[in-house]
């Protein structure tokens, strides 16, 4: 049996967009924890950068947190290095390697170009060069979109290496 031209180039087209779908969005679970009430505008600002990398557009698929509620809040009152310390305690004492989705944890630093930095729950940084940002809150009132879209990305860079601690 022939099958005509017309069907068979249809059918091509439609295996090609097939093959041309996105790859599957990495699965994560992500706490953000500002260090203290001075940070809450710029948490405010990295919160919508988290938001914007989980779009359906975006990196990640965001799942609920197995983190134990109000277990990160202790370490908001804390210098940024502090925090980590006391971050990767809390994750460590959940036993959180074992757990699915990968777990991050951004904390953000104080300061008008704060530092954010990613934690995951591999005990030890990934990338570290990475995984500790500077973002500029300021970009979305003032500056361009590419200066937004640059905090996006790295935003987006820190916590997959904060995920890759895991074994992503």
């Amino acid at each position: 049996m022939r099958v005509p031209f017309g069907l068979s180039a249809t059918a091509l087209l439609v295996l090609g967009t097939a093959a041309a779908a996105p790859p599957p969005r990495l699965p994560i679970a992500i706490e953000v924890l500002p260090l203290n009430a001075t940070t809450h505008g710029d948490s405010r600002y990295v919160k919508g950068l988290v938001d914007s990398a989980g779009e359906p557009s975006a990196w990640f698929e965001y799942q609920p947190s197995q983190i134990e509620p109000g277990s990160l809040e202790r370490c908001a009152d804390s210098t940024l290095s502090g925090a980590v310390h006391c971050v990767r305690y809390h994750l460590a004492d959940q036993n959180l390697r074992e757990v699915r989705p990968v777990h991050v944890v951004v904390v953000i630093g104080e300061g008008p170009m704060p530092s954010v930095r990613c934690i995951g729950i591999g005990g030890e940084d990934h990338r570290a060069e990475v995984q500790t940002i500077t973002v500029n809150p300021a970009s979305r009132a003032y500056a361009s979109a590419t200066e937004f879209n640059r905090d996006l990305g790295a935003v987006a860079g820190c916590i997959t290496a904060a995920g890759a601690e895991s074994g992503w």
